[in-house]
């Protein structure tokens, strides 16, 4: 791929015409399935018969007694299920009600605990920094990544073993339990301890991930604004989302008339000046790149009309072309180039606006 820079870079030139290229594209961000398992320790550690009694007197206000004339045990069955439960704080001392606590927990048990929850995850886990998107699996907003879709690149040090993966999805979710789980399953609101929050999403809960088969890729569409000319250094290592669109080129090359000794008289060196169909400009000049990727070449699809940009160059062109360049013949020609418009990995996800797209900050 040839890439060529120019020393000036301001444009000459703005035309005035809103049919000329597009300011919009349409990108992808892929996503990856994951079936997300939540489940209480407690809980976990807990038979049947503590998760029915949890349960029953719940939901109908029933004493331990009850529960005993309701299910039949004896209280040498059910005694040490019942001592155990006040032991950690469940029950109140006369076992006429669950503590609050107990209530709490028998709450976990009807919502959220074992829940399971289908959604799709970005994998751009290797960067802290960045802000990471999540989506249900049934959300409408999600569309097939095709192979004629402009994607956004996944990033570096990717983990395609899936136990690697799973497992950098859970070091992810570590530090934002808190955040991240109500907005997918909202009763986990009335269960969230803010004053001492770091302990209880450490101690409290286990988030297993599992990666879920499907079949077509699937992502969020983002409508990414193409950047006008800017050369800019690059900031980082992080892989960039690269876009190329036309670009029409005027060639003006100067020799002496044929026919005569001239002598020592020199030629005069070429111009040239380049028509962005993008920004709708003309630049004395400006990088270009003259046969970037195909998949990654943004055509105008009929808007682009190089005869007039081609006229509009010509007539630009003039007066550049001094009383001395006048003396000496001309030859005009014209060829493609394409314009590279690069964005990172914040400045893409930056038009993701969607209230439906749960975006965690990084």
């Amino acid at each position: 791929m040839e890439s060529k820079v120019e020393q000036q870079s301001e444009p000459a030139i703005k035309l005035d015409n809103d049919a000329y290229g597009a300011d919009v594209v349409i990108v992808m961000l892929p996503l990856k399935l994951y079936e997300v398992s939540i489940n209480h320790r407690v809980l976990n550690e807990l038979g049947e018969l503590s998760h029915f009694i949890l349960s029953v007197m719940d939901r109908h206000n029933l004493t331990i007694e009850n529960v005993i004339e309701v299910t039949g045990l004896s209280d040498i069955q059910i005694r040490p299920v019942v001592d155990r439960l006040k032991a950690l704080g469940f029950l109140t001392d006369d076992e006429s009600e669950l503590s609050e606590r107990g209530k709490r927990l028998a709450y976990i048990l009807k919502n959220i605990h074992g829940h399971k929850l289908s959604v799709y995850i970005d994998q751009n886990y290797t960067s802290y920094s960045h802000d990471w998107f999540i989506v249900p699996e049934d959300n409408s907003i999600l569309e097939e990544v095709k192979g004629s879709s402009f994607e956004v690149p996944l990033p570096r040090d990717i983990r395609f073993n899936p136990i690697e993966d799973c497992f950098k999805q859970s070091q992810r979710f570590q530090n934002n339990y808190s955040e991240v789980l109500p907005k997918l399953l909202p009763e986990f609101s009335r269960v969230i301890d803010v004053s001492d929050r770091n302990r209880i999403w450490g101690e409290e809960w286990d988030v297993i991930f599992r990666t879920k088969t499907c079949d077509k890729r699937m992502g969020v569409p983002i409508k990414l604004e193409l950047k006008e000319f800017n050369e800019t250094k690059a900031e980082s290592n992080d892989k960039k989302l690269c876009l190329y669109t036309e670009l029409l080129r005027l060639n003006i090359e100067f020799s002496l008339p044929l026919g005569i000794n001239w002598g020592e008289l020199e030629n005069i060196e070429p111009l040239s000046f380049i028509y962005s169909d993008n920004d709708q400009k003309i630049y004395n000049s400006m990088s270009f790149e003259s046969s970037p990727d195909e998949e990654k070449r943004l055509y105008s699809d009929g808007d682009f009309d190089e005869q007039k940009s081609a006229l509009c160059l010509l007539e630009h062109s003039i007066s550049y072309i001094d009383e001395n360049a006048q003396l000496y013949s001309r030859s005009n020609s014209f060829d493609k180039l394409w314009q590279r418009h690069e964005f990172s990995y914040d400045e893409v996800t930056s038009y993701i606006l969607d209230s439906e797209i749960i975006r965690v900050e990084g």
